[in-house]
């Protein structure tokens, strides 16, 4: 989304991984005149393809990048919801936040959603709030995004990457590593882990016209992201389960989770959410981090021998389709030799 040579040389810069973080990644490299080969497995499709998407910031690293990524990323989603409406399956939207713990403030980030207060704060929550966010309903936004690149010139190979190496001897002088989940074997990194999630599709028989979420009262978030067609309702964080099931009783637990978050917010059909049932899907969310932190994600330059270079842009966790275009923009700075700040 921003002009300028990356190379010159005719040579065409690899991206690992057809996600969010991949194609975002090769549409801002193509953007800047670069000619782009995507290699992704397509038996083996990532979490962007399936997950619930609403813009969420979560702080992954220090706060003057965590503010920059913010910020690029909310004016890119603004500027397609904009531009390109109901094709790119991205609309901003309001979304109801109800809050049972203290948390720390961001004056900035406030500002910049255009937070407002709910009075009265409902009970038992300690705090309630409103917000205007794009919403990215993935099923649409992913194909979107892949015709796109297509359209701008990027080529998208069907190959499985089982090594880095492997990319350079293609011919590759230029990688970048989007690889999500698989960059915990392509770059040794043992900070990447797995988070099982799911979700249930629903239609919007209760006329349901903006989103809500909550903080984890019970160790699980509930969420209720409005799309125009359907209802997506979650969720689940399972750690180190990698497989792509749903279970009944996790789907049972999650509209019971929303119903009492309807019901909190007041909404006067809370009981009849969720009593038909479009789909449920699963996912791997490929997270970066320790303890309790998900969202370490690693936007890095590694010179290689004999002039190769490669750039990681890999573990966002929970924040892929919120951050993609700013760490794409970031990726492509450090491809350029452009540096950055911390």
């Amino acid at each position: 989304m921003t002009s300028g040579t990356t190379q010159n040389n005719g040579e065409r810069i690899a991206v690992i991984g057809a996600g969010v973080a991949g194609l975002t990644t090769a549409l801002e490299l193509s953007s800047r005149r670069a000619a782009v080969t995507v290699y992704s497995d397509r038996a083996r499709p990532g979490a962007s393809w399936v997950a619930p998407a609403l813009f969420t910031p979560y702080a992954g690293g220090g706060e003057a990048r965590f503010r920059r990524w913010t910020e690029h990323a909310l004016r890119s989603l603004t500027r397609i919801a904009s531009d390109h409406g109901p094709e790119s399956g991205v609309h901003v939207g309001p979304l109801r936040e109800y809050l049972y713990k203290d948390h720390p403030g961001r004056n900035w980030l406030d500002s910049l959603l255009g937070t407002r207060l709910i009075r009265p704060v409902p009970e038992p929550c300690v705090d309630a709030n409103v917000s205007n966010r794009p919403h990215i309903d993935m099923l649409r936004y992913m194909p979107w995004l892949e015709a796109r690149a297509r359209s701008a010139g990027v080529e998208i190979v069907d190959r499985r990457v089982r090594s880095l190496d492997e990319v350079f001897v293609l011919g590759h002088r230029v990688v970048v590593n989007c690889s999500g989940m698989g960059a915990r074997e392509l770059a040794s990194d043992p900070l990447v882990r797995a988070m099982h999630g799911q979700v249930v599709h629903v239609p919007n028989d209760v006329g349901l016209e903006y989103s809500l979420h909550d903080d984890s009262p019970g160790g699980l978030v509930a969420y209720i992201f409005v799309f125009r067609d359907r209802l997506v309702l979650g969720g689940t964080f399972d750690a180190g389960r990698e497989d792509l099931a749903n279970d009944r009783a996790s789907l049972d637990q999650i509209i019971g989770r929303c119903r009492e978050l309807l019901r909190i917010d007041g909404f006067p059909r809370w009981q009849g959410l969720a009593r038909h049932e479009i789909r449920a899907l699963a996912a791997v969310r490929p997270t970066r981090g320790t303890g309790d932190e998900f969202e370490q994600t690693r936007v890095e330059r590694d010179e290689r021998p004999g002039g190769r270079t490669l750039v990681h842009n890999y573990g966002h966790g929970r924040a892929g389709a919120t951050m993609s275009w700013a760490t794409a923009k970031e990726a492509a700075d450090l491809v350029a030799g452009v540096a950055v700040e911390d």
